[in-house]
Order: C-alpha cells, then structure tokens, then sequence
C-alpha cells in the first residue's frame, strides 16, 4: 500500500449508514358504490338524530328553566332575607341594623321567601302640614315618653279652665232644681233628673275634660288638627299614631320633632316566608313568618328597608293572597311595578271638637 494515500478513519461508534426505506405497495382496493351509500346514509342519520335531540333539549330547557332557576330576589326580599339571616345565626347585632323588633322569633332555618307585593302601602306628599303642626305641638306640649302622652305646658291654666266648668255645671244643676227632683222621691222626676245629669257629663266629657285637651296623644292631635291636614299629611301622622315607640327605633329620635317642609315618601311591604323554629323537634311542620317592612323618606332623611315586625302567623290567620290592593295616598301615582294599598283606620272620635 501507498503510504501516502490514507483511507477515512471510520470511528467505532458510528452506526452504519441506513438502508434506504422500501416504498409500501399501493392499495389496491376499490370500495363499492353500495359501501359508500351506506357510509353517507348512516352519517346523514346520525347528523338527523343529534339534532333531534337538541331541539328535544332545547325546548325542554325553554319549558322548565323558568322553574329550575332561581327567582332575582327585589329590594324588599334582599332587606328580609338579610334580616332572617341574623336571626338563623343568632346575631343579635346584625338585625339591630336592619330591624327594630325587639323580641324576634327564634328561627332555625327559612325558605320561601316572598313579597306580598298585593299588600304594599305608598303615602307620598308634602311634608310641610305636618311640620306647622309640629310646631304647634311643640309650643302648647311636652311630650311624657312614659305615658305615651302630651302634657299641656300651661298645666295650672288647664286646671283652671277645669275648676271653672265644673263650678259652673254645679251651678246650674242648682237652677235647674235638679237636686230637689232626686230628693222628691217621685220617678218621673227622678228620671228627668238622671238624664239632665248625663247630658251635663256628657258636655264635660266632650268639651273640658276631654282627653285630647288634658291629655292627648298624638292620633288625637292628628285628627283634631286645626286647619285640618291633607289626606297624605293625615294618613302618614296616624301610621306614626299606631307605635310611636317604633319611630323612634326608626329614626332615633320622635316623628314629631321633625320640622323640614320638603315631600316625603313613606313605603310598607309585608314578606312571607316558611321556617323552622330553633327549639322544635324534627317532627314539628315549619311555621308561617309575617315580616312587615316600611322605608321613610324625607329631604336628607333615608332609613332604608327596615324591619318593624316579624311573628308567627298562626293557623287560620293568613290573608288571601288575592285579596284587593289597597289605596296609596299620593300626589302621582306609583311608578310601573309598585304596588298599592290603603292606609291606617283614621279612627275618628264620634262627637269630638278639634282643639288645634
């Protein structure tokens, strides 16, 4: 060998170059004109059944989500769900902030819950007749929180105009012979007698000793309003007549030291729900709740949804639900989806003055 020709040195570890790949034999089958008939037949099936099932699944969904999915809770249902669930947990400090009752039931669980929208109240309206008659409370009266009570400021006034009506009715029963005829022994004259002494009270009662004059409160001094107030003004004074001691819960202070003339708004609701007591049995049935809410209004004043009753409804005692509206009093009407109701019984006093 040549020593100056040098072969390539091949290194041990290199593999050995790769055959080249043999090419696969072609297919040489053919499929039938039947096969692929069969084939897009059966894919043409298939696509009709998948849709059937989903316009099967379609209208289904369309029949039954409106009863599977859960129902928006309004504004009013929110503030009462909030509320039960204080009460579920037990926390007292919670449904401070949104409720004013002072012994709430005991609860272990709720469902159910619905605005009785039926049952709703709107009072709306100027609130300037109820301030002027504020102020002429607050001149002639002194509010005693333990009577539930006004008490005249001018009390030895009162007290005169008092000693001076009996004096004068002693007088005149003394005119009259009144005392005499008891004294006769005969019954017509006794009879007679009786009935002038009633009729003479019966003036006192109404007049002197009356109690919106000594003692009123405030539906007495609401509906003896002197000029009288307008029905709005009127039908909010005697729903803050029906618990004054609410209000205060309501708005931290009296109704009746309000003095600001702008409108006012003033909403109740009424929201039902079913729930089980927290000291009853597994075998007790659930029990009815009542929860009554109102919402005042007024220039920089806004409680909010608050709760002011919650109790049991007992057997027999709950309202038809188809039970007509009741009349709002308002300046307009409610706007679309609000709903009306009638007021508080003004309770008027059959034969008495008005003394404002």
């Amino acid at each position: 060998m040549d020593e100056g020709v040098r072969l390539p040195n091949r290194s041990r570890s290199q593999p050995p170059p790769e055959a080249p790949p043999k090419p696969e034999p072609e297919s040489v089958f053919i499929p039938s004109e039947q096969a692929e008939e069969r084939r897009s037949r059966r894919i043409l099936w298939i696509g009709t059944g998948l849709m059937m099932i989903l316009g099967i699944g379609v209208v289904v969904a369309m029949v039954y989500w409106p009863r599977i999915k859960p129902r928006p809770l309004d504004a009013v249902e929110k503030v009462a769900g909030a509320y039960l669930d204080a009460l579920v947990r037990q926390d007292e400090e919670a449904a401070s902030k949104i409720g004013t009752v002072e012994e709430p039931p005991g609860i272990a669980s709720y469902r159910d819950l619905y605005h009785q929208k039926a049952r709703d109240r709107e009072i709306r309206g100027p609130f300037a007749p109820l301030a002027g008659l504020h102020r002429r409370i607050g001149d002639k009266f002194t509010y005693d929180a333990t009577a539930g009570r006004f008490t005249p400021k001018d009390a030895l006034g009162i007290a005169g105009e008092t000693l001076d009506a009996l004096h004068a009715a002693k007088d005149e029963a003394k005119k009259s012979g009144m005392y005499e005829k008891m004294q006769s022994g005969d019954p017509n004259e006794i009879f007679e007698s009786a009935e002038q002494l009633a009729k003479m009270m019966d003036k006192l009662s109404e007049t002197t000793l009356h109690p919106k004059r000594i003692l009123p409160t405030y539906k007495m001094l609401v509906e003896s309003s002197k000029p009288p107030l307008p029905e709005a003004a009127k039908a909010l004074g005697l729903a803050v007549a029906e618990d004054p001691k609410r209000w205060d819960a309501l708005l931290k202070r009296p109704f009746w030291t309000l003095k600001p003339d702008g409108p006012f708004l003033y909403n109740e609701a009424e929201v039902t729900a079913t729930a089980r007591d927290r000291l009853g049995s597994l075998g007790d049935p659930p029990v009815r709740l009542r929860l009554e809410l109102v919402r005042f209004r007024l220039e920089g004043i806004d409680t909010g949804w608050r709760v002011i009753s919650a109790r049991r409804v007992q057997p027999g005692e709950d309202q038809p639900e188809t039970s007509p509206p009741r009349k709002s009093f308002g300046e307009s009407s409610p706007s679309p989806g609000e709903s009306t109701s009638v007021p508080a019984s003004s309770g008027h006093s059959k034969g008495a003055s008005p003394v404002f």
